[in-house]
C-alpha cells in the first residue's frame, strides 16, 4: 500500500502492522491495525504520521508505544498480545522494530508459563460468546470456535514453543475468501455470515447453494477446531500444569489422573459400559476426558441391545452436562447410543429462525432443561425428549412422528417400562402443539383445553415435561421465539390444564428388610436392607466406600438402599466387609454436600423434595426432617427426589426453610 510507505515517519521510529495487516489477509473493510515505535524517553510528533492517513477515508486503529510497553502487554492485554506477536516491519528504523519483536516474543515465552489459564479463559468467552462455526446458522467467521482468531491462538503458542503449527493453510484460505466476500456484499466490515449473504457468495464461488458452502466451512472449522483443542493440550502438558502422578477412583476403571480423565492402569476394555462410565465421569466433574481416553474407548465392543441399569443411570448423567456429547460425537462414539444422530450432524435447518444447525440445536435444548431438572418430577424423560425432539427432521415426513418412532427404541434400549415410553413418544411428538396452539387459538377457550388435554393422554406428567420442553425448545432456536405471546399462551393453557387433571397421590413404599443388615444382588446393583438401624450410619458406610445412592425406601425401621459401587466390581464385593464396617462404628456421619438448586413442595401431607444427585445430600437432609412414617428416595436423570411423609403434624415453613438452608443454601 503506498499510502503507508510514503508516510513521514519520525526519526529513530519505527512503524509496523499488526493483525491483518501484518499478515497481508486484509478485507476490503477490516481496519489498519498500525503501531509507531519510538525508543523510551523520545516523544515523537505524530500528528504529520496520522493526519494523511484520516483524510484518506481508511478505518485506522493505531498506537504509540515503546519496545518495553509493547513487551509489557504480553501479560496485560492477551488479545493485544497475540497481535503484537506478528508485527511487520513497514517504514523507518528496521532495528527497533526488530529489537521490539524480540522481546515481546521473549517476553512472550515466559509470561504464558503464567498466564496460560487467563488466555485459554479469554478463548473460552469468546466461543461462549460467538458460538461455533461448526454449528451455527450465521456464523463468526473471525470470533467462533473454528475461526480465524482460533488460528491466531494456535500461531502464538506454536510461537511460545508449546506446540507445533498444523498445515491448515486451505483452511484459512476458505475462511479469508468467504471473509472478503462477506465485506463486499455487506459493504461494511461483518464476520457474521447471515444466510441472505450466504446465497450470494455461494454463488459467486461457484458452489451449488448456501447449504454447499456452509457444509465446506464446517468441515474446515471443524479440523481447526480439532487442532486449537490439540494444541491447547499439548501445550498444557508442555507447562506441567496438571498435578502429575495425582491418581483418584472416580468409577469402575475410570480415574482423574491430575485434572484428566483417564482409564485405570489395567481396564477391562472388553466391558463396553465403560464408554458410558468415562462420559457420565466427564459430566459430573466437569473434568475433560484425555485425547490417549478417547483413542483406547475405540476399542470397546458395542454396547449391548438392552443397556444394563448402572449403564442407563450413566447415560441420562451425561444428559445433564450435554456438551459432553459434543466429545462423543468429536471422537466418533455418540452414534453408538444414538446411531440417528448421524443424519442431523450439521444439518441447516429450513427455519430462518434457527440459529444453529439441528444437532447442536438439540444439545441446547437440552442444555436448558437440565437447567430445569429440579422443576418436573422426571427429568430424565424430559431431558431424553429434548434429544429426540428435531431428531427426525429431513426424512420427508412430520419431524415429531419419525422423532417419536426414534425415540422409542432407544427407550426400549434404557429399559422404560411401558407408561414411561409411551410419555417420551408423546413428549416428542408433541413438543410443537402447545406453540400451535398458543399461536392460532384463543389459550382461554375450551376447546383450546381440550386439543391439550388430548395431546397429553390427560396425564399430569406429560404435561409438566411439555410445559418445560415446549419453553426451552423456544430459547434455544433463536432471539424473538421465546416471546410474550407465546409465554402467556403457554401458561394459561397449562395452567388451566392442571387444574382438570388430578394428580397421583404419593404411595408407602414396600420394604423387605428379613435381618439387621443384610446384601443381595440384583443385575449390577446392590441392595442393602436394614432392620431397626439408624440410617445416618448406613449412609455414611456407603459414603465411605464410594457408593453411589441410586434409591432408598424406608418405612418404619424398615429401610433398603439400592446402591452401585463405583470403585470395586461385584466380583470384588464382600458382603462380610461392608458389615463389618457397620458394626465397628468407624463410619458415623457424612460430610454435608454441596449448595445446589433445590425445589420443596407438598402433595397433601407427603414432603417431596428435588435437588441433585451429589453424596451426602440424603444424610443432610434426614438431619433436618422431623420423624418419618415413610420415605422415597429415586435419582432419575441425576436429580434427587424424595418423599417423606411424618408422624405427627409438622411446620411446614419450618421443614421449607430447613431443608432449603441445609440443600440449597449451605
Amino acid at each position: 500500500m503506498n499510502l503507508l510507505s510514503d508516510l513521514p515517519v519520525p526519526p529513530g521510529c519505527a512503524l509496523v502492522a499488526t493483525g491483518s495487516l501484518a499478515r497481508r489477509e486484509l478485507a476490503p473493510h477490516s481496519d489498519l491495525d498500525l503501531l509507531l515505535l519510538h525508543p523510551a524517553g523520545v516523544e515523537p510528533d505524530v500528528e504529520k504520521l496520522w493526519y494523511p492517513l484520516w483524510d484518506s477515508g481508511y478505518r485506522i486503529d493505531h498506537a504509540v508505544r515503546t519496545p518495553e510497553e509493547c513487551a509489557g502487554m504480553m501479560s496485560a492485554d492477551s488479545t493485544a498480545a497475540l497481535a503484537l506477536l506478528e508485527m511487520r516491519h513497514l517504514s523507518g528504523d528496521a532495528e527497533l522494530t526488530a529489537r521490539t519483536r524480540e522481546m515481546v516474543l521473549r517476553e512472550w515465552r515466559v509470561e504464558i508459563h503464567r498466564n496460560f489459564n487467563a488466555l485459554v479463559g479469554t478463548a473460552i468467552a469468546r466461543w461462549r460468546r460467538s458460538g461455533s462455526v461448526v454449528t451455527m446458522t450465521h456464523p463468526d467467521l473471525k470470533n467462533g470456535r473454528g475461526g480465524l482468531r482460533d488460528l491466531d491462538l494456535i500461531r502464538a503458542l506454536a510461537l511460545a514453543q508449546l506446540c507445533d503449527e498444523p498445515p491448515l493453510a486451505e483452511e484459512r484460505r476458505l475462511l479469508l475468501d468467504v471473509r472478503a466476500l462477506l465485506h463486499r456484499h455487506a459493504r461494511r466490515r461483518r464476520d457474521v455470515l447471515d444466510p441472505e449473504f450466504a446465497t450470494d457468495i455461494a454463488a459467486e464461488m461457484g458452489l451449488t447453494d448456501r447449504h454447499e458452502l456452509s457444509a465446506q466451512l464446517a468441515a474446515a472449522a471443524r479440523r481447526i477446531d480439532a487442532a486449537v483443542t490439540a494444541a491447547l493440550a499439548t501445550a498444557r502438558g508442555a507447562l506441567g500444569s496438571r498435578a502429575r502422578g495425582d491418581r483418584r477412583p472416580l468409577d469402575i476403571d475410570v480415574v482423574d489422573a491430575g485434572g484428566e480423565i483417564t482409564l485405570s492402569r489395567r481396564p477391562d476394555l472388553s466391558d463396553p459400559a465403560l464408554l458410558l462410565r468415562v462420559a457420565a465421569a466427564s459430566a459430573r466433574t466437569r473434568l475433560p476426558v484425555a485425547e490417549h481416553t478417547w483413542t483406547r474407548l475405540h476399542e470397546l465392543p458395542p454396547l449391548p441391545e438392552i443397556l444394563p441399569a448402572a449403564a442407563v443411570e450413566d447415560f441420562f448423567a451425561l444428559l445433564t452436562h450435554p456438551e459432553v456429547i459434543n466429545d462423543l460425537d468429536t471422537h466418533g462414539l455418540w452414534t453408538r447410543l444414538v446411531p440417528e444422530w448421524e443424519h442431523i450432524r450439521g444439518r441447516m435447518p429450513r427455519e430462518r429462525t434457527h440459529i444453529h444447525t439441528i444437532d447442536q440445536h438439540s444439545i441446547v435444548t437440552v442444555a436448558h432443561c437440565a437447567a430445569a431438572g429440579v422443576s418436573v418430577a422426571r427429568p430424565d424423560l424430559l431431558m431424553l425428549g429434548a434429544l429426540f425432539h428435531d431428531i427426525g427432521k429431513g426424512y420427508g415426513r412430520p419431524h415429531e412422528q419419525v422423532g417419536a418412532e426414534f425415540v422409542a427404541r432407544l427407550a426400549a434400549r434404557l429399559r422404560l417400562h411401558l407408561p414411561d415410553r409411551s410419555r417420551v413418544q408423546t413428549l416428542v411428538a408433541e413438543h410443537t402443539t402447545i406453540a400451535r396452539l398458543a399461536a392460532r387459538f384463543d389459550p382461554t377457550a375450551d376447546d383450546t383445553l381440550d386439543m391439550l388435554l388430548d395431546a397429553v393422554h390427560y396425564d399430569r406428567d406429560t404435561l409438566d415435561l411439555l410445559e418445560v420442553l415446549t419453553e426451552a425448545d423456544a430459547k434455544a432456536t433463536g432471539p424473538g421465539v421465546w416471546n410474550a405471546r407465546l409465554e402467556n399462551g403457554l401458561r394459561t393453557l397449562t395452567r388451566r390444564a392442571r387444574q382438570a387433571l388430578v394428580l397421583a397421590a404419593p404411595l408407602r413404599p414396600h420394604v423387605h428388610a428379613p435381618a439387621p443388615l443384610s446384601l443381595r444382588r440384583e443385575d449390577d446393583m446392590i441392595t442393602v436392607s436394614a432392620r431397626g438401624q439408624d440410617p445416618q450410619g448406613v449412609l455414611a458406610v456407603l459414603a465411605a466406600k464410594a457408593w453411589k445412592l441410586n434409591g432408598v425406601r424406608i418405612s418404619g425401621d424398615h429401610a433398603e438402599y439400592d446402591a452401585r459401587p463405583t470403585v470395586e466390581t461385584l466380583e470384588e464385593l464382600d458382603d462380610a466387609a461392608f458389615i463389618q464396617a457397620h458394626k465397628s462404628g468407624v463410619h458415623t456421619a457424612v460430610a454435608a454436600p454441596a449448595p445446589a438448586p433445590t425445589w420443596v413442595s407438598w402433595r397433601g401431607q407427603v414432603l417431596e423434595v428435588r435437588t441433585a444427585v451429589r453424596v451426602g445430600a440424603l444424610a443432610a437432609l434426614l438431619r433436618v426432617l422431623p420423624e418419618i412414617e415413610w420415605l422415597s428416595m429415586t435419582t432419575p436423570g441425576a436429580t434427587m427426589i424424595v418423599q417423606a411423609a411424618f408422624t405427627a403434624t409438622v411446620d411446614r415453613r419450618k421443614v421449607d426453610r430447613d431443608v432449603t438452608h441445609v440443600l440449597g443454601n449451605g
